[in-house]
């Protein structure tokens, strides 16, 4: 009888505890979405197990298709990282489904799915989500390869994170971005970087050239290192994407903060913009942010709330964290910085770390695989997007239909 009652007990404390509401959760409860769904179910024992034996045994994770896809959405399984704490109050996003969005027909001569319409566009290529927000309003949000509440890796998207935050103390007096970067750090005095303004190198014009990622990430002594790459043209002249420009810059942002880049996203950024989620960050070897490539993992929704911050929508309050000085300084452009997109057809410009700032004010930041940050300030549009390339290397064509729809008139303001 003891035995039998002791045994109630257990199931009686294991059923209280079972339904017990979770606390200090990184989710919050917002009711049930109305994005679209695919059925999608998520990867297989047999597949994880797979790819964690793949890349145990050395394997590379850059292979696309699934392989690429799990590394992007199970980041903290594979490599190092730090957490960035959520807000402590979410900002709700409303959801408004709008039909004429759903069923817009991309372009025609897209290399594939051209011709569908948007939802189906997203279920047959390779698109892992989108969400579209115009006037803070969620009108489509659909995740055909992942689930809403996945933290999905951003690559350089992280990149205009760091430029945000270097604007954020650059509005505070902080940063001069005129100056030389090596007035900031004698260790790169009598380098490359020599007399190379901090503002060339916002643009991604720094003349350095590329320097292979394995050499920051288990660097112990960045700037060092950072020393030692060459400067193959002026800067400011041209457009030349390297990996140095966002590692001096992050490390810029924790030399005049006086916090890690972790801690000033989460203090200045990720908390003020009402993240529902936390995020994560990669980091090296000494510890110092990999901001210049896997970069943030964050929810598709997070990235957009990001987005938001320089929108009207998400600008209303009365210290909003992207100014009208940043949003200025932004489409202040260096006239040599410009290039007619292959994709679009527009002339775009280099600026902050944005990829494309178009002439009508646009902004996009794109990224390894099929990632995307499309924003229209003047249309109050935000569009951001998820992708993993397949094993043909063909990736998803947002970035073409993101412009497509910010010029469609679908999102004018009256």
């Amino acid at each position: 009888m003891k035995k039998k009652l002791g045994l109630l007990l257990l199931i009686v404390l294991f059923l209280t505890c079972k339904n017990e509401p979770k606390k200090n959760t990184d989710i919050l409860n917002t009711g049930t979405p109305k994005y679209e769904t695919y059925n999608y179910s998520g990867f297989t024992k047999e597949e994880i197990y797979g790819f964690h034996k793949r890349i145990y045994e050395g394997g590379n994770w850059t292979e696309y298709g699934d392989l690429e896809r799990y590394f992007y959405l199970n980041f903290s399984e594979i490599k190092k990282h730090s957490r960035i704490l959520r807000a402590d109050t979410p900002k709700i996003l409303e959801e408004t489904p709008r039909d004429d969005v759903k069923h817009f027909i991309t372009p025609a001569n897209l290399k594939k799915g051209g011709g569908l319409s948007l939802n189906d566009y997203v279920q047959q290529v390779e698109v892992n989500g989108l969400i579209i927000i115009h006037k803070g309003k969620i009108v489509f949000e659909g995740y055909p390869r992942m689930f809403p509440t996945d933290l999905h890796i951003n690559m350089l998207i992280t990149q205009v994170f760091v430029s945000t935050s270097v604007a954020i103390l650059e509005d505070r007096g902080l940063i001069d971005t005129s100056k030389p970067i090596d007035y900031y750090f004698d260790g790169l005095k009598n380098s490359g970087w020599e007399g190379v303004p901090v503002i060339d190198i916002l643009s991604m014009s720094s003349g350095i050239d590329r320097v292979p990622l394995e050499t920051y990430e288990a660097s112990f002594d960045p700037i060092k290192d950072l020393a030692l790459a060459k400067s193959s043209k002026p800067s400011g002249a041209e457009i030349q994407f390297s990996n140095a420009d966002a590692m001096v810059l992050t490390l810029l942002v924790e030399k005049i903060s006086g916090l890690t880049f972790r801690d000033f996203v989460e203090q200045e950024i990720w908390k003020k913009i009402g993240a529902e989620h936390s995020a994560l960050l990669g980091f090296n070897t000494n510890g110092t942010s990999i901001s210049y490539a896997d970069g943030m993992s964050t929810t598709l929704r997070d990235l957009a709330r990001f987005g938001l911050a320089f929108t009207p929508s998400g600008r209303k309050n009365a210290n909003p964290i992207i100014s009208d000085a940043h949003l200025y300084k932004i489409r202040d452009v260096n006239k040599n910085l410009k290039i007619k997109s292959r994709q679009t057809g527009d002339t775009i410009y280099s600026s902050y770390q944005w990829g494309a700032v178009y002439e009508d004010g646009d902004l996009y930041k794109g990224a390894h695989g099929g990632q995307g940050l499309y924003i229209s300030p003047s249309r109050d549009l935000v569009i951001a997007y998820f992708g993993t390339a397949n094993i043909d290397r063909e990736r998803n064509q947002l970035n073409i239909i993101s412009r497509q729809l910010s010029k469609s008139g679908l999102f004018d303001l009256d």
